[in-house]
């Protein structure tokens, strides 16, 4: 269930607007169909992610300045009724463009949301075992002079001999 249609049903289906008949064959597909029933999880994370956005609201100006604006930019007055009907046209143009690009704006803003959550946790993730070597940085700076050393009994020998009394005491002046 992957064409266009499809998803257009899946969803209307959620948002309720779908009829009896088709949300019956909706549900149909999805107790029978793995990807139908992923396509609808897909979808529904989607619209948990656009309800986070903030609501983009117009300035109280906005429709005022862009009625004037097309005013402006409308070709000379032939009869009232021609500029209303093109006012008209040019008005829906523009708030069809306006709500394309608010929702342009909005699923980029969903794709930035969604990649830094999980850039988020992939990275606190990674970031455990890094601690973990921090804390131990300075027996892995010098595990070379200890692994040749041998073992612990021969550092007890070697302190028990005395060898390293001298350095150990104060200079006497």
């Amino acid at each position: 269930m992957s064409s266009e249609k499809s998803k257009e049903d899946l969803v209307a289906y959620l948002d309720g607007e779908l009829p009896d008949e088709q949300a019956s064959q909706v549900e149909k597909s999805l107790a029978e169909n793995a990807s139908v029933r992923r396509d609808v999880e897909q979808l529904t994370k989607t619209f948990d992610l656009l309800d986070l956005l903030p609501e983009p609201k117009a300035s109280d100006g906005f429709a005022e300045k862009t009625l004037t604006a097309i005013r402006t930019q409308s070709s000379p007055r032939k009869s009232e009724t021609t500029d209303e009907v093109t006012s008209a046209t040019q008005a829906s143009a523009m708030s069809r463009r306006v709500v394309e690009w608010g929702i342009r704006v909005a699923a980029f803003a969903g794709l930035l949301v969604a990649a830094t959550i999980g850039f988020n946790r992939s990275f606190r993730q990674d970031s455990e075992p890094i601690d973990e070597l921090l804390t131990e940085l300075p027996v892995i700076q010098r595990l070379d002079e200890y692994q040749e050393t041998g073992d612990v009994e021969f550092l007890k020998a070697l302190s028990e001999s005395g060898l390293f009394n001298e350095r150990d005491q104060a200079p006497q002046d």
